[in-house]
């Protein structure tokens, strides 16, 4: 398998990746957003915030106080909510489908539906947002792409190192390359993980990348990427 770290604010001629996903806790609960809050970067005029369709949320985890894992409520609205307020942390998978890049221009569609593909992928993205270490938040909640902490990241100040561990298909993935701050920080080991030094208090967001070819004849790969998000106190 090729793998790949993409970093997405860096890739402007993929626009499936072309932002970050992030989990925000409001006074309503927790919301999905995608767009440019943390990276920094805007292809869209400066907006911080990019809309999406429903059905681009495909799947929703909590991971309960009691350490398990329960399905959360898919909605027919966006952006997608959730008002549960227990979750220890929240996972939420997304794809905005197949994307085919042609000389004149880049198409939300598979690569035999546009004629002159030049490339084509398959889009999936994920973030896990911790906000409390409990029973559980040390192991992967999906069986997806996924970024775990070792220990305790909101007991780390800034300055300090925290491992984390890549899986995928619920295993240790080696040799994938890990961002932070916007830049690519190192490759996992054979165990799957990596030390980070964290740089500074507030938002933290940890991201990896992987693709992987495909032969059903809609997208020459799949990119699949995942984001760990939590906070620090400044």
């Amino acid at each position: 398998m090729r793998q790949t770290l993409l970093l997405f604010f860096l890739l402007p001629a993929l626009p499936a990746l072309a932002h970050d996903l992030w989990l925000e806790r409001e006074a309503t609960g927790i919301t999905l957003y995608q767009g440019h809050k943390y990276s920094g970067h805007s292809s869209h005029g400066g907006a911080e915030t990019i809309p999406y369709d429903a059905a681009f949320v495909k799947d929703a985890l909590c991971l309960d106080a009691g350490g398990r894992t329960q399905p959360l409520a898919l909605t027919k609205l966006a952006p997608w909510r959730t008002a549960t307020a227990d979750c220890a942390a929240i996972r939420v998978a997304a794809s905005s489908g197949y994307w085919t890049k042609t000389p004149w221009e880049t198409k939300n569609v598979p690569k035999a539906d546009v004629a002159g593909a030049i490339k084509s992928w398959l889009s999936e993205e994920s973030v896990k947002r911790i906000d409390s270490w409990r029973p559980g938040a040390d192991r992967p909640l999906s069986n997806g792409l996924e970024i775990t902490p070792t220990l305790d990241p909101l007991a780390i100040k800034p300055g300090d190192k925290l491992v984390v561990l890549v899986t995928d298909h619920g295993q240790p993935s080696a040799g994938v390359p890990v961002a932070y701050g916007g830049e690519i920080r190192g490759a996992t080991g054979a165990d799957g993980r990596i030390a980070l030094r964290l740089r500074q208090g507030g938002m933290q967001m940890i991201a990896a990348s992987v693709e992987t070819p495909l032969t059903d004849g809609k997208a020459d790969v799949a990119i699949r990427s995942a984001i760990l998000q939590f906070e620090l106190a400044k």
